[in-house]
């Protein structure tokens, strides 16, 4: 895993390689930004980087990805509910305007090659999960009673910390809630991040093409949340339309290392669990398969999911990931 390579500095993380192209102008129109975009980004062979080939200029490719993101975000086009609204002035689906967080800290109870791993909990979700185990700060912290249990973001602050965390973290990794919203914020951090850290994208993968395409390149390890194997189950528990078609095409784009998560949730094995490891035997893909399931937040309400496994269930998952020969981490 080129992951790896980077957390042991042996090679530079793709942000760093991206702060090393030097761009002519950003004062263009978007279309034509992200046709140069395109166009240097399809030339780098970022694995021909080395540490002594990172040479910051300005402006450079990640400005460029900034500027584009500004534009996005004021109509804003990051996941795919396409609210369009400018999140300068209006709230979407998301309920997000400018970013908070609930937390950071080095996090030991991640998979085995990220710990220990300096964890970055923004707060808000583009998802509405019934069954949410981080319910308190991805549903709430916009109640006017609780705001303020949630800090406000600071993109250079945190650059600071992620510089000095890096002394003992693998990894910077951007998780929440759901970092999609807040992907503005994110680049603009790693424009004030001089270490070399490989970057990891905590997500449910609800996001659009444009947002992936502005992810390329500054991603290393995609770690990633694969809930339901149809839409019809999203839609009833997490309030999202069209879900397994959007984050099984998003997996398919994916060209970096990949770590997939799934949670197994009760009498969802074969409407579910079983469809998504399917899917997954087509790629190369590391599987971690979860079974912390709890009822949490509002999940009493829904019958199918009010309870824990079954060790029945945590052996048929096994079985399942076997039949299908995935990579389990």
């Amino acid at each position: 895993m080129r992951y790896l390579e980077i957390a042991n500095n042996e090679k530079p993380a793709r942000f760093l390689i991206l702060k090393s192209i030097p761009i002519e102008t950003l004062d263009l129109e978007l279309e034509e930004l992200i046709k140069i975009h395109d166009k240097l980004l399809s030339k780098i062979n970022f694995e021909s980087y080395s540490l002594e080939d990172i040479n910051f200029v300005e402006p450079n490719l990640l400005d460029l990805k900034i500027k584009i993101a500004e534009e996005y975000y004021r109509n804003c086009c990051f996941c795919e509910h396409r609210c369009y609204i400018n999140r300068e002035k209006e709230r979407g689906f998301c309920r997000i305007k400018e970013s908070y967080y609930a937390t950071e800290f080095l996090h030991y109870g991640e998979e085995k090659i990220l710990i220990p791993s300096h964890t970055i909990f923004f707060c808000g979700c583009n998802f509405k999960c019934v069954f949410c185990q981080n319910w308190d700060i991805s549903q709430v912290y916009f109640n006017p009673k609780i705001k303020n249990r949630c800090l406000k973001y600071d993109e250079k602050k945190m650059a600071k910390i992620i510089e000095f965390r890096r002394a003992l973290s693998k990894n910077v990794n951007f998780v929440g809630g759901e970092p999609t919203p807040h992907l503005l914020s994110i680049l603009k951090t790693l424009k004030y991040t001089n270490v070399n850290i490989p970057v990891v994208w905590n997500s449910n993968m609800y996001l659009t093409l444009e947002a992936l395409n502005l992810l390329d390149g500054v991603v290393d390890l995609y770690l990633t949340d694969f809930k339901f194997g149809n839409n019809e189950c999203a839609e009833r528990l997490s309030k999202i339309r069209n879900y397994f078609d959007i984050v099984s095409r998003n997996h398919s784009l994916l060209d970096v290392d990949v770590i997939v998560r799934h949670l197994v949730m009760p009498n969802h094995l074969y409407c579910c669990t079983e469809r998504i490891f399917k899917f997954l035997s087509k790629f190369d893909f590391y599987v971690n398969v979860m079974f912390q399931y709890r009822p949490e937040y509002l999940a009493i309400y829904y019958k199918d999911i009010n309870r824990t496994l079954t060790y029945e269930e945590m052996r048929e998952a096994l079985e399942l990931a076997e039949k299908y020969k995935l990579k389990l981490i």
